[in-house]
C-alpha cells in the first residue's frame, strides 16, 4: 500500500494514495481530530452504493492540506465505513498533475514538489488487518478481489471470511453486506447434485470467461468515466463477471 505523511490543518495524517479512487475521502474520526467538521457541508449527505454501502456525512470544500512543503487546497467527501483516516484519491492526483513514481518510491506533484511513500513498518496496521478478514469475489486466473478495497490477492490467498469457501453448496455465494453475486440458494444446489452426478466432467466456465469478451459500451463507459485503459477496464469486467455497476465500483475503490 502508497502511504504518504501530510497535515490537514496541522494535524498529521497518514493518508493511503489510490489512484483507483474517485474522490479524496476522509473518515470522521480523521475530520474531528483535525478539527475539521464545521466545515461540513452536509448538502451532500448521502449514502454510497457499490458491492457496499457507506454513509457520506457531507464534503469540505477547501481544507489546508500540506504535502511535504507544499500546502494544496483540498476537497474532501467525509464518509463511513472505510478503514484509513484519508485516502488521496484521483481527483486530487489529476488536479496537482501527481506521478507516482514506483521506481524512485515517491509522489511527485507538479513543480517538482515530492514526498516519500511510507516504508511498510510505517503503514497503519488497522488497515492491514482488516484487509485481512476482507472478504472477497471471484477474480481472474484464480485470483481473488476485495470486496471493499477491490486489491487482487493471489491464488490461495483468500481470508477466513473469504466469499468463495470450499464448500460446494456455497461456492459462488457472496455473504457480504453489499448484492449477492453469483448462484442463488437453489442453483447452487443444483449444480451440487450435478457435480455430485458426474464428479469427472470439469464445469463449464461462464459465458463472459469464456468468450472473454464485453460489450464495446461497457468498456467505453469505464475508460471514459475512470480516466483508465481499455485493458484495465476489461479487467475491472472480468473480476466482476462484466457487471458494469460493480466494475466501476471496484475502480472507484467504493
Amino acid at each position: 500500500m502508497l502511504y504518504i505523511n501530510v497535515e490537514v490543518n496541522g494535524h498529521p495524517v497518514k493518508a493511503f494514495v489510490d489512484s483507483g479512487a474517485q474522490a479524496t475521502i476522509m473518515s470522521p474520526s480523521c475530520a474531528e481530530a483535525c478539527n475539521i467538521t464545521r466545515m461540513i457541508d452536509h448538502r451532500y449527505a448521502g449514502i454510497a452504493k457499490g458491492v457496499g454501502t457507506a454513509k457520506i456525512l457531507g464534503r469540505i470544500h477547501k481544507a489546508d492540506v500540506k504535502v511535504g512543503d507544499y500546502q494544496l487546497p483540498c476537497a474532501l467527501t467525509v464518509m463511513e465505513g472505510r478503514d484509513v483516516d484519508m485516502l488521496f484519491g484521483l481527483d486530487m492526483l489529476k488536479r496537482y498533475q501527481a506521478c507516482i513514481d514506483l521506481s524512485k518510491n515517491q509522489l511527485v506533484l507538479a513543480g517538482g514538489v515530492s514526498v516519500p511513500f511510507l516504508g511498510e513498518a510505517e503503514i497503519p496496521k488497522m488497515y492491514e488487518e482488516a484487509m485481512d478478514d476482507e472478504p472477497t469475489v471471484p477474480g481472474p486466473d484464480g485470483q481473488s478481489v476485495g470486496a471493499v478495497s477491490g486489491a487482487i490477492k493471489a491464488a490461495g490467498s483468500l481470508s477466513s471470511k473469504a466469499a468463495v469457501p470450499s464448500s460446494a453448496s456455497s461456492a459462488n455465494n457472496f455473504g457480504g453486506q453489499g448484492r449477492t453475486l453469483g448462484l442463488s440458494g437453489t442453483q447452487s444446489a443444483t449444480r451440487e447434485r450435478q457435480t455430485e452426478a458426474a464428479p469427472d466432467r470439469p464445469s463449464a466456465p461462464t459465458p463472459a470467461r469464456a468468450a472473454n469478451v464485453y460489450s464495446e459500451d461497457s468498456i467505453s463507459r469505464l475508460t471514459s468515466a475512470f480516466g483508465v485503459s481499455r485493458e484495465e477496464a476489461i479487467e475491472a469486467l472480468r473480476a466482476c463477471g462484466g457487471d458494469v455497476e460493480y466494475a466501476a465500483s471496484l475502480l472507484l475503490g467504493v
